[in-house]
C-alpha cells in the first residue's frame, strides 16, 4: 500500500495535469506540455505564440513589416514634394533671380556654346545608380551571396545619401538664383540687344536676350553659372560612395586592391563631372571650385552624422525591429513568426 501511494505521488509530481487539450492550446499564449513517457527525466517545453490554428514548426521564418502612415511621415512627404517643386521651378526660371549686367565684349563670357559631355540627365541617372550599386556590391562582396543582403541597411544608407544630395542641390540652386552669374557662353546663347553696338569695356546694366534659336530654359540658364551644380552633386555622391566602400567592405574578403580601385572609380566620376564643365565652357573655374567645396562639405557633414549613428545607437536597424511571437525554447532551430 505504501509503495503504491509513493508511485501515485511520483506520477502526480511528474505530470500533475493534462495540457494536451486543443481548445486550451488555442486560447492560451503560454503552454506547458508533459514530456513523453519514454523520457527518463522531466522535460518542459514552452511555446509562446500568437493566436494561430496550425503548427509553424515546419515552416520557414516569415518576416512581415507593417508601417502605418503617421503625422511625421506625412509631413516629411509634403516637405519633400515642396522642396523638389522649388528646385524644378528654380531650374526652369519660374522663380525670378538676380539679373546681373555685363561688360561689353567680355572675353570670359564670349565662348561658343558647344553642348556638354555630362548632361543633367546623365548626372541624375548616375547620382541615383552609383550609390545603390555601391551598397549592393559591398553587401554581396561582404557576404559572398545575394541571399544574405541586408536590405534594411541598404535602404538606410541610400536614404541618408538621397537626403544629403537634395540638401546640397537645394543650396546650389539657391546660390544660382541669388548670384545670377553669366556662363562662359552667355553672349552666344543670350545675344543681348544692347551688346551689338556697345563700346568695348563698357558696363551694360539693362539688356534683353534676342536669340530665338534656344528656348527660354537655355536663356535663363545662361545666367546660372555660380556655383557648379554638376560639381557639388557629383562630389557629394562620389565621396559618400567612397565612404560606403571604405567602411562596409572588409579588406579580408576582397584583397587589398579592390577597395582602392572602387574608391578611385567613384572619385574619378566626380572629377570627370567637374572638369568637363570647364572644358565644355559651361562654367568658370571658380564656379567648379565653389561647387566642389560645397559638395565636399555636404558629404563630410552627412557622413559624420551617419557614422555617429552607426557607433552610438541602433537607429540603422530600428526600421527592421520586430517582436517575436513564436518561441520554441527546446528547439534552437525553431522558426519564428515576426510581425
Amino acid at each position: 500500500m505504501r509503495n503504491s501511494l509513493e508511485i501515485t505521488v511520483r506520477n502526480l509530481l511528474l505530470c500533475p495535469f493534462d495540457f494536451t487539450d486543443t481548445n486550451n492550446y488555442l486560447e492560451n499564449k503560454g503552454m506547458v506540455s508533459p514530456a513523453p513517457s519514454d523520457v527518463t527525466s522531466p522535460t518542459v517545453r514552452v511555446n509562446i505564440s500568437s493566436v494561430v490554428e496550425k503548427d509553424h514548426s515546419s515552416q520557414p521564418t516569415k518576416i512581415k513589416f507593417k508601417r502605418w502612415i503617421t503625422v511625421p511621415y506625412g509631413l516629411n512627404a509634403l516637405l519633400l514634394v515642396f522642396v523638389l517643386s522649388l528646385l524644378v521651378l528654380a531650374e526652369y526660371g519660374y522663380i525670378p533671380g538676380s539679373k546681373l549686367g555685363f561688360i561689353c565684349e567680355d572675353p570670359y563670357i564670349s565662348h561658343k556654346f558647344r553642348g556638354e559631355v555630362i548632361s543633367p540627365l546623365v548626372l541624375g541617372i548616375g547620382s541615383l545608380l552609383i550609390p545603390i550599386i555601391t551598397l549592393l556590391l559591398t553587401e554581396v562582396l561582404s557576404n559572398r551571396t545575394f541571399s544574405r543582403i541586408d536590405y534594411c541597411k541598404v535602404w538606410y544608407f541610400y536614404r541618408e545619401c538621397a537626403i544629403g544630395c537634395v540638401f546640397v542641390l537645394t543650396i546650389t540652386q539657391i546660390a544660382k538664383v541669388l548670384v545670377g552669374e553669366h556662363r562662359p557662353h552667355f553672349f552666344d546663347v543670350c545675344q543681348p540687344d544692347t551688346a551689338k553696338d556697345c563700346v568695348v569695356g563698357t558696363f551694360i546694366e539693362s539688356y534683353t536676350c534676342t536669340n530665338t534659336k534656344y528656348n527660354n530654359y537655355f536663356l535663363v540658364d545662361s545666367s546660372k553659372s555660380f556655383p557648379s551644380g554638376h560639381s557639388s552633386v557629383s562630389w557629394f555622391i562620389g565621396l559618400f560612395s567612397a565612404y560606403i566602400i571604405q567602411t562596409r567592405l572588409p579588406t579580408s574578403e576582397t584583397g587589398r586592391l579592390l577597395k582602392p580601385f572602387l574608391i578611385a572609380v567613384c572619385l574619378t566620376w566626380s572629377l570627370i563631372c567637374s572638369l568637363t564643365r570647364i572644358s565644355d565652357r559651361r562654367h568658370h573655374w571658380w564656379d567648379v571650385l565653389a561647387g566642389t567645396m560645397l559638395g565636399v562639405v555636404g558629404a563630410v557633414y552627412t557622413i559624420t552624422l551617419v557614422h555617429r549613428k552607426m557607433n552610438t545607437s541602433h537607429i540603422i536597424t530600428k526600421d527592421c525591429s520586430s517582436t517575436t511571437t513564436l518561441l520554441d525554447v527546446k528547439n534552437k532551430e525553431a522558426t519564428s513568426v515576426i510581425i
